[in-house]
């Protein structure tokens, strides 16, 4: 029998806390094996999202090998971390029922940022072995990550019936574009390059921070519940994004404030 479905199943992973029949409910059996909406979802999203990352890295001349191994051990961590993280923020569920944590059937649910977190330490460890920069290889799994969840917010405006997952879909889907095409060009941005002979990576990984902070707000606003630490949360990631973008430009601050008392005593 299985436990009732309650709204913060959802919550942590796209932030609108209502009740989803539909996605908590058998799509198809298999040989007496459920197969639901979410978990379908999730699994689209993945491979997509996989497929972006796989193509774009595969295009930069990455070995094949690590990044298949990476798609393994960043789907294990992502998995591992986002359900560790959710379970922390939903302690009253899980607390003195520890093996609630591995009942993800009656009792499903997995944190997105958890999830994202899981992915960086799952690239990392991946990495770390190898003479390489971690964030040459992130600013392409951003790529995938963004591709992803836009896929994801479609099949749940197509699950749920729901415009805002709509809305967010579409966003995330024109932010996906916009970064596709900023990892092309972003290396010739006199700004970012400041008269370097090349420019650092870390400029989609950053710019994608500052983007998925915007984006969580609008999600807040579309649900009409933020509140303080969502509002925090969101600009960490803005600020933090961009304060990236700054420190892996070729710009410094002390060369920047001798461009500003220049132009002020003009």
């Amino acid at each position: 029998m299985r436990a009732p479905v309650v709204p913060w199943a959802i919550d942590n992973i796209v932030g609108f806390s209502i009740q989803y029949s539909s996605m908590n409910e058998a799509l198809i059996r298999i040989n007496n094996i459920p197969i639901y909406g979410f978990g379908v979802l999730a699994v689209v999203a993945f491979l997509w999202g996989s497929f972006v990352y796989y193509k774009k890295a595969s295009e930069v001349h990455f070995e094949d090998k690590i990044i298949l191994d990476s798609v393994v051990l960043c789907a294990f961590w992502g998995f591992i971390v986002g359900r560790f993280v959710y379970t922390l923020l939903n302690w009253q569920t899980f607390w003195g029922h520890f093996s609630r944590i591995l009942l993800l059937t009656n009792y499903p649910g997995i944190d997105r940022w958890g999830v994202f977190v899981g992915i960086a330490l799952g690239l990392w460890l991946c990495l770390r072995k190898i003479k390489v920069k971690f964030l040459d290889w992130f600013d392409v799994v951003c790529l995938g990550i963004s591709a992803g969840t836009a896929v994801f917010l479609a099949g749940l405006a197509i699950l749920a019936f729901r415009w805002q997952f709509t809305v967010l879909a579409i966003l995330y889907l024109g932010a996906f574009i916009y970064f596709w095409r900023a990892e092309e060009t972003y290396r010739v941005l006199d700004w970012y390059r400041n008269n370097k002979t090349s420019a650092k990576s870390g400029y989609i990984t950053g710019l994608s921070m500052a983007v998925w902070g915007v984006l969580f707000l609008v999600e807040q606003w579309l649900k009409r519940s933020f509140s303080w630490p969502y509002g925090v949360w969101a600009g960490a990631l803005f600020v933090g994004g961009l304060v990236l973008v700054y420190i892996r430009s070729g710009r410094t601050v002390s060369d920047d404030i001798k461009i500003v008392f220049k132009h002020g005593k003009k």
